[in-house]
Parts: structure tokens; C-alpha cells; sequence
């Protein structure tokens, strides 16, 4: 019993395998399911509905279905202690987001896809193929006791009586590469209604039974449609260079068993989606205009195929497609002359291409990207070298005549000159007929051998200098200083024995700094030196650089006089201190002095030292007593108040 059903399992698969590879055409789908997909990276996708299976969705991880249940998946892994496959995309590959259907399944009956399709997307008792590309995703080994591999039936019955139009396993699906399995059924002559399914068939075991599924079709299934190119069994695929100029293609087709067979070609371009050719409908198609100077890219045509007049195109098969890739010639430009100096290394470059042919002057090849000749030229190796340039299948030709003049080394005559910023400096080399400066900016010249330079930065100067044949590149670096800048700060105020800090600041390269007089500072090589005047003064900021000179810039200091402020005063007309008098105001020319009574009415003002009080407000004599001052010093300075007793 069980090697008879060995047997029929193994001739059912191979019943199964040899159909997969016939040589029938097929045509478009009536029905496609490739699960959908994302906009956006979403590893599980949306389960499927009710109506398009019995097995229910359901994960025991994000991305592992449950035993028993599916997931729509884009990606999946670390399943089950990694006993699952690696799932990295959908079996198309061309959508990121793409998705799949995983089933994890076990022994019970189930239809993991079933879908009813309406009898108006059939021709009426055409033959169809029922397809679908499914893998093994079980990786785990040994295999443990109770495995099952999948083992999945398709289906396909009338909606309308039920009667069976096929009934078909796939045998045990071992390989973990998608691969597509098929069954082929003819649609019901009354044109009703059918219904597709994909049945559990492994019924036994306890563990194993899983599978990925993907892009499940159903396409009209045809008899053999020969196409080719010269002949109907002709070659089918062509690489045409886009510069090698027009080309023709004669595509002859042949459809068997059809006795009046209706054909239509059809075109794709790059993969855009088939369109039929208005016109082009004999079993013979020829292409001229179309590739008398075509863009590059991939053309695609096929052979649509209806068995007679008026059969609907629900119907139609295809031949296997005809491709001509249009690719692009290598480019590359290659200079006329080349020229080398005597003892130079000789080497020759060439781009655009994957593979290299060379053919030197004396015949001799070499397939290297660059040519290296010899590491010390002489006129011995002057000559014409060719080569050939191979991309894609294409070629292009290039050449060069090899130059060798006699040795050339000029010298620089200053490497690196040194100025300050606004000075010039010439710069060059000894020797040479063709010069060429880079950058230019700063240069009064940049194709003579001794230009002037004035740069505003530090600039490195490259130059090609020729002898009309041989090429040197020399270079000219010029530094330029900062010159030196000056600033002593604001002007500044200060109060007698009490020291500031002068706010000096310079600029420039490789600067010094002091300051004069020096007396009064405790640092003279300081910016910020500290000085304490008894008088008025002025300081120099003196700034010096090596190379650039000296600038000074000067800062003056205002002292203001400490002031004595007597305490009391007697106006009694005795000429002996009739007159509060403070001492040294007259140093602050724009302070203000204002005296007030204990009640705060001012009974005195005055503008520097403009007058003094005599102890009366008005033409009135203020009573003794204690009266109160306020002196604004104006220039920054704090401002003083106090007391003073009137006496009389």
C-alpha cells in the first residue's frame, strides 16, 4: 500500500513536472493574486477576506504565522529557532513593499486560496492554465519524526454544477526556490461560472506542511507559437548598438493546430506594459523605421494568437517574446596627439568601456585598461596607437600618435614667496613657450612665464608650462601676512588713585605689541595693561610685524581729582568759612551739585564750580541746621551724596 502510493505520487508529479516545462502558449491573465502591496515598508500585510480563503490569519511572532494559519508577509525570519526560511521579498521581486501569502500549516483539510471567477472572462470550453509560485520555507534538518512536506491540490470546478474540471496535486514540494506549478482545465461550454481553489493535500504527518505562495494566475493555454527572427524557429533575443547604424528585422511566427489562426503583434517597450501594433496583424512582422536610429533600451515583441475571426480575446495566447536590447556605444575621447618628454613614463589611459583591445605601432596588442608602455620614453616608441573600447556587446575606435620630445625641467623661481597683504610679488619659472596659471585671480597675467602676483590670501598657484611639445606642472605657493593693525580702545575716564585697564586690541601675522609711556603700567607688552595716572595722559599702542612694518594707534585718559567736601560752614559774614567750598569740583566741569533740606526741597544747584553756596536760598538766609547733598559726576562716575551742618 505504500509503495503504490509512492508510486502514484511520484507519476503524478511527474505528470505535473512535464506540463510545467511544455512548450504551450500561454496569454494575459484573467485572474491575478500577487497579495498586494505596501507604499511604504510594512513587513505584514492585511489579511486576506473571508471570501478568498478558510484558514485563518494569525502570528505566534510579528513575523511568523501561527501553526495553522497564514500571514501576509514581505519579510519574514527568525522563525521558530530559524527552522523557517529567510523571507527577504515577494517571488517578483520588482515591488519593495511587495507582498506574499506564509501558511504554517498542519494535517487538516483546508482551502488556503479559492477565488470564483465569472463565466464572461472565459471563452466557452477554451483551455486554461490554473498556476501559482510556491517554495518550501521548512529548513530545519534532520527532518524530525512526523514530517510532512507540502503537498497542495488545485482545484477547479463549475460554480453553477459543481462538476470537477480539474483535480490535480502538486506531489511534495521539496525545493526552497519559488517555483511555479500548474494544472490546465478547459472552461465550462456553457459559459458559467468557475471556481479556483488551492487544497491542503498533505493529510498526515504532524509537523512540516510549510510553504510561501505567490502570484497566482490563470491565463488562456494555447497550442505552440513558434516566433523567431529570419525564420519561425529563428533566434530571439538581439543586442543592436545604437551608433552602428540601422538595422532590420524580419519576425516570421507560426501557430500550430489552428486552421484560420487570427494574429496580432504586440510591442513593449523597457518593461512599460504590452501594446498591440495597429496594422500588424500577419504572422509576419518587419521592423525597419523602428531601428534606423532607435533610443537605447529594451524592445519586446510577441505574437498574439485567437484560433479564428470574431473568437473573443479572452482567448488569446502569446508567443514567447523577441527582444532587441538598443545599447549605448562606449564613449571615450581620445586626443589626436599625445605627447611624452624624453625619459618619461610612457602610459596611455582609455575609459568607457568593460574590456580594452591596443594595438601598438609595431602590431603588437595588449587587452590592459591603460597602456603602460615604458617607464622611460624616446623616439623609439613614437607611432600610432589604436585602441578598442568594448561595452555591452558594442565597440568603439579610438587612436592617438605618440609624441616624444626632447627632455624638459623647468625650475620655479621662488617656491614660496612671503608678502603683506596689498604687496606684489613676480613669480615664475626659468624656461618654457606655453604657460597656463591656476587660479588667475590675483595675477595680471596667467599665460606668461613671470606673472605679478597680488593676492589677497594665501594662494597656491599651479602651472602647466610647456616647450610645445613635453608638459610640466610646477607650483608657486605665496604666503600672504596679515599686516599689522592697531586699537588702543575708546578714550577713557577715571578716578583719581583708583587703576583701570586700557581695552587695546591688534591684528595681524606674527604681530608684537607694547605700549608707551610705561610709567604708569604695571605690564607694557599687555593688551589690557593695568595704569594708574595722577594726571591726564595719553598711551601709544605701538603693533610690529617682522615683515609688514608698525602701526600705532593712541588712547587718552581723563584723571578726575579726588574731592574734599567739608562738612560744615559758617555764613555769619565773619570772612572766616562764610562758604561751603568743596575743593577740586572745578575738575568736573559738567557735574551738578544739589543741596537739599531734611524735608528734600532743593535750596541749591549749580554746574560744575560755576559758584558756591553761601548758605541762603533766594535772597533768604536758611536757618542752621543739617542739609543734604547730591553730586552727579557725570562721565561715568559714581555719583557722591552726604551731609553738611550750617552754622550760624
Amino acid at each position: 500500500m505504500q509503495t503504490l502510493y509512492k508510486l502514484a505520487l511520484i507519476t503524478l508529479f511527474t505528470v505535473f513536472t512535464i506540463r510545467a516545462t511544455a512548450q504551450q502558449s500561454l496569454g494575459d491573465p484573467v485572474i491575478y493574486e500577487d497579495f498586494r502591496h505596501g507604499t511604504v515598508y510594512s513587513p505584514v500585510g492585511q489579511p486576506l477576506s473571508n471570501t478568498l480563503t478558510d484558514m485563518p490569519s494569525g502570528s505566534s511572532d510579528a513575523r511568523c504565522p501561527a501553526n495553522g494559519a497564514y500571514l501576509i508577509l514581505n519579510t519574514s525570519a527568525n522563525c521558530y529557532g530559524d527552522t523557517f526560511k529567510t523571507i527577504n521579498s515577494d517571488h517578483s521581486g520588482t515591488n519593495p513593499f511587495g507582498y506574499l501569502m506564509m501558511v504554517n500549516g498542519d494535517n487538516k483539510p483546508v482551502a488556503y486560496y479559492h477565488r470564483q471567477i465569472s463565466g464572461s472572462t472565459f471563452c466557452a470550453g477554451a483551455k486554461y492554465q490554473f498556476a501559482a509560485f510556491i517554495l518550501n520555507i521548512y529548513t530545519g534538518t534532520p527532518r524530525p519524526a512526523g514530517y510532512v512536506d507540502p503537498d497542495i491540490r488545485f482545484v477547479v470546478k463549475s460554480a453553477t454544477t459543481g462538476a470537477i474540471l480539474v483535480n490535480q496535486p502538486t506531489g511534495a514540494i521539496l525545493s526552497d526556490s519559488f517555483t511555479e506549478y500548474h494544472a490546465d482545465f478547459d472552461a465550462p461550454a456553457d459559459g458559467s461560472d468557475v471556481i479556483i481553489s488551492l487544497e491542503n493535500n498533505s493529510l498526515t504527518g504532524t509537523i512540516g506542511n510549510d510553504f510561501a505562495m505567490d502570484d497566482i494566475t490563470v491565463k488562456p493555454y494555447g497550442p505552440i507559437i513558434d516566433a523567431g527572427e529570419g525564420t519561425t524557429t529563428g533566434p530571439t533575443e538581439f543586442t543592436q548598438c545604437q551608433d552602428d547604424g540601422g538595422k532590420v528585422y524580419n519576425l516570421k511566427a507560426f501557430a500550430h493546430n489552428y486552421a484560420t489562426p487570427q494574429y496580432q503583434w504586440q510591442s513593449n517597450f523597457n518593461k512599460q506594459g504590452w501594446l498591440s501594433m495597429p496594422g500588424k496583424t500577419g504572422p509576419e512582422l518587419t521592423l525597419a523605421a523602428e531601428f534606423a536610429h532607435p533610443p537605447a533600451g529594451k524592445y519586446q515583441f510577441r505574437v498574439g494568437v485567437l484560433s479564428g475571426p470574431g473568437v473573443s480575446a479572452n482567448c488569446q495566447t502569446f508567443s514567447k517574446p523577441i527582444t532587441i536590447d538598443v545599447v549605448k556605444n562606449p564613449v571615450y575621447n581620445m586626443p589626436p596627439v599625445t605627447t611624452f618628454c624624453e625619459g618619461d613614463i610612457l602610459s596611455i589611459d582609455a575609459e568607457g568601456g568593460t574590456d580594452y583591445l591596443w594595438t601598438r605601432p609595431d602590431g603588437s596588442q595588449s587587452t590592459a585598461h591603460r597602456l603602460d608602455v615604458t617607464t622611460s620614453a624616446n623616439k623609439s616608441y613614437e607611432g600610432k596607437y589604436k585602441v578598442t573600447i568594448f561595452l555591452n556587446g558594442c565597440t568603439i575606435e579610438r587612436e592617438t600618435q605618440v609624441v616624444v620630445y626632447p627632455a624638459f625641467n623647468p625650475v620655479v623661481m621662488d617656491t614660496q614667496p612671503v608678502i603683506c597683504r596689498g604687496e606684489s610679488v613676480q613669480i615664475g619659472v626659468n624656461e618654457g613657450s606655453i604657460f597656463k596659471w591656476t587660479p588667475s585671480t590675483g595675477l595680471d597675467r596667467d599665460d606668461v612665464a613671470k606673472p605679478i602676483a597680488s593676492p589677497t590670501v594665501t594662494t597656491e598657484y599651479l602651472l602647466a608650462v610647456s616647450n610645445g611639445g613635453c608638459v610640466r606642472q610646477r607650483s608657486v605657493k605665496v604666503t600672504v601676512l596679515e599686516s599689522p593693525i592697531a586699537n588702543a580702545g575708546p578714550d577713557l575716564g577715571m578716578e583719581e588713585d583708583k587703576p583701570i585697564k586700557l581695552q587695546g586690541s591688534a591684528k595681524g601675522s606674527g604681530i608684537t605689541y607694547y605700549w608707551t609711556p610705561a610709567g604708569d603700567l604695571d605690564n607694557p607688552t599687555s593688551l589690557t595693561p593695568t595704569i594708574h595716572p595722577h594726571e591726564d595722559a595719553t598711551y601709544t599702542l605701538h603693533v610690529q610685524s617682522p615683515q609688514c612694518g608698525e602701526v600705532t594707534d593712541e588712547v587718552n585718559v581723563r584723571v578726575f581729582k579726588k574731592l574734599v567736601i567739608p562738612n560744615s560752614f559758617s555764613p555769619n559774614a565773619d570772612g572766616i568759612n562764610d562758604i561751603w567750598r568743596i575743593e577740586k569740583l572745578n575738575t568736573y566741569p559738567e557735574s551738578v551739585l544739589t543741596v537739599y533740606t531734611r524735608s528734600g526741597q532743593e535750596v541749591f544747584r549749580t554746574v560744575g564750580d560755576a559758584k558756591q553756596w553761601n548758605g541762603s536760598y533766594g535772597n533768604k538766609q536758611l536757618p542752621s541746621g543739617t542739609y543734604y547733598y547730591v553730586i552727579d559726576r557725570k562721565n561715568n562716575l559714581g555719583k557722591l551724596s552726604g551731609w553738611v551742618v550750617l552754622l550760624r
